[in-house]
């Protein structure tokens, strides 16, 4: 379900995230609207580069997804058999409601952005590299556009040869918005699905 999910997602996804990075290279001081700036490139460039980055969207957001739900599940299941079933105070309870879902939530995007990452960073290189063909006269030119493989040997090679390097900058920034995004998402989840009995 979370690898269908994500892939549906990614076709729904990448012409907002295209227009996006469109609007945070422009290089004047006013700002350009996303329904201008779609159109703007959509007339340059056609409307198929839009689509430009699918292949790595829909491996940032398919599998990760479905690691997202079954990371999850994996680490509730894991944290519920390691609490002492014995004290079934209410306090202790309450503190497992909560705290169960919290954590799992917390693992579930770490371990979902540390297959997705890469291609994340991928597809923003791939987009922008869409983007960046302006000739001297200040027009938008087609190009030929790297795919994933080829973008991820460049940015490698661009680090030394350094995987990590290459392929997970920033991370840390982004596990410092998605680990605690998702603990509450699951903690939210949980809470509705037991006050829905």
């Amino acid at each position: 379900g979370g690898c269908l999910g994500g892939v549906a997602q990614s076709f729904a996804v990448t012409p907002f995230e295209l227009v996006k990075i469109r609007q945070q290279n422009l290089k004047t001081k006013i700002g350009v609207g996303s329904l201008a700036a779609a159109r703007e490139l959509t007339a340059r460039l056609g409307g198929g580069v839009l689509f430009r980055g699918l292949g790595a969207t829909l491996l940032r957001d398919g599998v990760p997804h479905g690691v997202w739900f079954v990371a999850y599940e994996w680490s509730k299941r894991a944290l519920e058999n390691a609490t002492d079933s014995r004290d079934a105070s209410d306090t202790r309870a309450s503190q497992k409601t909560t705290a169960i879902p919290l954590a799992a939530g917390a693992f579930a995007a770490a371990a979902a952005w540390g297959v997705g990452y890469p291609f994340d960073v991928i597809k923003t290189r791939v987009q922008a590299s869409a983007l960046v063909s302006v000739s001297p006269n200040g027009l938008m030119e087609k190009t030929t556009v790297p795919g994933v493989v080829q973008t991820a040997r460049l940015m490698i090679a661009e680090c030394d040869g350094s995987v990590v390097r290459g392929l997970y900058r920033g991370f840390g920034l982004k596990l410092l918005r998605a680990v605690p995004a998702s603990a509450v998402a699951f903690f939210a989840y949980e809470e509705s699905r037991r006050w829905l009995g």
